[in-house]
């Protein structure tokens, strides 16, 4: 199995310096100022061999360098990690990943930063079983499984990314139940499994902290409604609570994406469906419970449609997001969107799904220090794969 060279500790000195804004960042050549008056950037489009299906949000790393992944493409179709240098604009495909029963295969969800400076990520295949596994990238990228799946846990396929509570205590889900991994000991336990019809289920989202020190999280099937939950509970599995069970039509149908805890106390998060044009809504969601519907996305040449990602707060307080189509009707190749806490939506970006530019974004983009979004496409681009990109503004 191939991968990049680790890189140098010179070089991650430079990345660093780099993200932290001490070195400028390339312009590159294909930047161009969007309509709203934003600079949209394309860093590079992937091939099949570099990789496809880009899933989770882009990831700095202590070293400076921006790191995804993929969860097709590359040398066995199974996914790649990849990087990205700040510093020079060069790619590199980190790891293949393969058909293993001794590391990580065909991984469905984006790396996080842990306290130990470790970028930890999870996948849905390998390890003894075939059943997953959580696996840690260091500075240097050297990449090692953590845990493996086994069936004594009763756990498969884990789908959403890690979110640490206290140093070395993950938590996260399987599309049937939610997990904690203790780095320390190397234990693995389901804290809660799924009951459809009540619960919820096909949770493929991040777990987050809320203001109440619990977890809280989204289903995109079942419920009462049948049409997906937000739920809450506490660290160590019990009180799990359906805060709200999606039941009316301008609720929205199959919340996707991590909830995002605003600095304002509150909850936001979308809806992939449903709403008052059947494309989806945003919504904000008090600790207390109290649900609100911010904004229906009606897709078309002035608004995008079918969102399918957790937002993101930008330093000025304003939210942003991405959608799967709208933007240039009757092409529809998605959106990158800002919205007021009170739900205006405007688009900072169209997709034209040729070009450098690409389209579908699916992944939630991710605030460099830098100022910059950063985003990925999982269509078009060069080698019709999908884009690696970033925005901000002019």
């Amino acid at each position: 199995m191939h991968a990049a060279r680790p890189i140098s500790r010179r070089q991650a000195l430079l990345g660093m310096a780099c993200a932290s804004g001490a070195l400028a960042l390339p312009r590159l050549a294909h930047a161009r100022q969007t309509a709203a008056g934003w600079t949209f950037e394309a860093l590079h489009g992937f091939t099949w061999d570099q990789g496809s299906r880009a899933v989770g949000s882009p990831t700095f790393g202590t070293n400076g360098m921006l790191y995804g992944i993929h969860a097709a493409g590359g040398e066995q179709g199974l996914g790649t990690l990849y990087r990205w240098s700040p510093e020079d604009g060069s790619f590199a495909v980190v790891q293949n990943f393969a058909y293993s029963d001794s590391g990580p295969s065909a991984p469905e969800s984006g790396l996080v930063m842990g306290h130990d400076g470790m970028l930890w990520g999870t996948s849905s295949f390998g390890g003894a079983e075939f059943r997953g596994t959580i696996y840690t990238m260091d500075p240097y990228e050297q990449v090692e499984m953590r845990c493996e799946f086994l069936a004594d846990s009763n756990l498969f396929s884990p789908q959403g990314s890690l979110v640490e509570g206290k140093p070395g205590v993950f938590y996260g889900t399987t599309r049937a139940s939610v997990f904690r991994f203790n780095a320390g000991t190397g234990k693995l336990k389901e804290l809660h499994r799924f009951n459809n019809d009540t619960d919820g289920s096909g949770c493929e989202s991040a777990l987050v902290f809320g203001p109440d020190g619990r977890l809280w999280g989204t289903n995109p099937f079942g419920g009462a409604g049948n049409k997906g939950t937000l739920f809450r509970m506490n660290t160590d599995g019990s009180g799990f609570e359906v805060v709200k069970a999606l039941d009316h039509p301008w609720d929205g149908s199959g919340p996707g994406g991590s909830l995002l805890l605003a600095s304002d106390g509150h909850f936001y998060g979308i809806t992939s469906g449903g709403g008052a044009f059947s494309r989806g809504v945003a919504y904000r969601l008090t600790a207390q419970g109290k649900f609100t519907t911010l904004h229906h996305f009606a897709g078309g040449d002035n608004d995008g449609a079918y969102p399918r990602c957790a937002l993101v707060e930008g330093p000025d307080g304003v939210l942003y997001g991405t959608t799967v189509e709208g933007g240039h009707a009757p092409q529809s190749y998605g959106t990158v969107f800002r919205m007021s806490r009170k739900g205006k939506v405007t688009l900072i970006h169209r997709f034209d799904g040729t070009g450098a530019g690409g389209a579908t974004p699916v992944g939630a983009l991710r605030l460099g220090a830098d100022g910059w979004l950063y985003g990925t496409n999982q269509s078009g681009g060069v080698g019709n794969a999908g884009v690696l990109y970033r925005l901000q503004p002019a």
